[in-house]
C-alpha cells in the first residue's frame, strides 16, 4: 500500500501558467535591485558564484552575472544557482505579500485526507526549496505546509528526469520505491520514477496538453484513491462542483 506522496508543482499542484506570468517577470524585473540589497548573504554569493562558473566566466562582474541569470529566466533553464536566487527572491515577494502563490482547490482536500490516512507528502520539484516551502506556506488556501514532511530540489536530489534522483529521495524518506507514488505532468519525470520502482500518476490540468505514456492519468486529484494497490482512478459524480464538497465531507 502507498506510504508516501511525493508532488510535483509547476502544472501539478499549480498553474504553470501563474508562474510565467507572475513570478519569471517579478525575478527578472527586481533581478538587479534585490541582488544590490541581498547580495552579501552567503547563500547569494554562492549562487552567483556557481552560476559565473557554470558560464565559463568565472571572473566576471557581479553585473555581467545579472546578465547571464536573467537570459536564464528569458530561456526557462533549470539551472541550480538560478533556481537558489529565484526561490529567495520569491520567498522574500510572497512574504511581503508582492507575489500570490496558486495551488488548485482539488489539492488542499487530498493533502489533508492524505495526511489524516498517515500518508507522508513530499514535494519534488526543480524550484529551490526556498520557493517551496514560501509557495506552500502563503499560499491563497491558507498555509499548506504543515500537511508537507520533506522537500527536495535539483541541488539536493538531482535531476527530475534521473532515476538516481528518485533513488535517492527514497534513502531519505525511508519508504520503500514500492509505497511511494508520483504525480507529476511530464512523461519523463513520470518515466525516471517509475524507472526507480515508484508508481506513478499523470496529471493532465485543463490548459495543459496530452501526456505521451502509460501512466495512470488524472485531471483532478479528487480522481485519485490511493487506497488501492497499485494507485487507481476514484469515479468523480457527474455534478463536477459537488464533488468537492463530498470530498472535503469525507475529511
Amino acid at each position: 500500500m502507498i506510504r508516501a506522496v511525493v508532488l510535483d508543482v509547476e502544472g501539478t499542484t499549480s498553474s504553470a501558467r501563474h508562474v510565467y506570468e507572475h513570478l519569471f517577470p517579478y525575478s527578472y524585473r527586481l533581478l538587479p535591485s534585490w541582488v544590490a540589497a541581498r547580495g552579501d548573504d552567503p547563500r547569494v554569493v554562492e549562487a552567483l558564484r556557481e552560476a559565473a562558473t557554470i558560464a565559463g566566466r568565472p571572473d566576471a562582474p557581479r553585473h555581467e552575472v545579472i546578465a547571464v541569470l536573467r537570459d536564464w529566466i528569458e530561456q526557462d533553464l533549470k539551472i541550480t544557482p538560478l533556481k537558489t536566487i529565484q526561490g529567495l527572491m520569491w520567498q522574500d515577494g510572497l512574504a511581503a505579500g508582492a507575489l500570490t502563490s496558486h495551488v488548485y482547490d482539488d489539492v488542499p482536500p487530498a493533502l489533508q485526507e492524505w495526511t489524516r490516512r498517515g500518508l507522508t507528502v513530499h514535494i519534488f520539484s526543480s524550484g529551490s526549496v526556498a520557493a517551496q516551502r514560501a509557495w506552500f506556506r502563503y499560499s491563497t488556501h491558507g498555509d499548506l505546509s504543515r500537511y508537507l514532511t520533506g522537500f527536495f530540489d535539483t541541488a539536493n536530489a538531482g535531476g527530475k528526469r534521473s532515476p538516481d534522483s528518485y533513488r535517492a529521495i527514497t534513502r531519505v524518506i525511508g519508504v520503500p520505491p514500492a509505497a511511494t507514488v508520483f504525480l507529476s505532468d511530464v512523461t519523463a519525470e513520470l518515466d525516471a520514477a517509475r524507472s526507480a520502482g515508484w508508481h506513478t500518476v499523470a496529471v493532465r490540468r485543463d490548459d495543459a496538453p496530452s501526456l505521451a505514456g502509460d501512466h495512470l492519468t488524472i485531471t483532478t486529484f479528487e480522481e485519485l484513491d490511493l487506497t488501492l494497490d497499485p494507485p487507481g482512478r476514484r469515479p468523480l459524480r457527474a455534478d463536477g462542483p459537488a464533488s468537492r464538497t463530498s470530498a472535503l465531507e469525507r475529511l
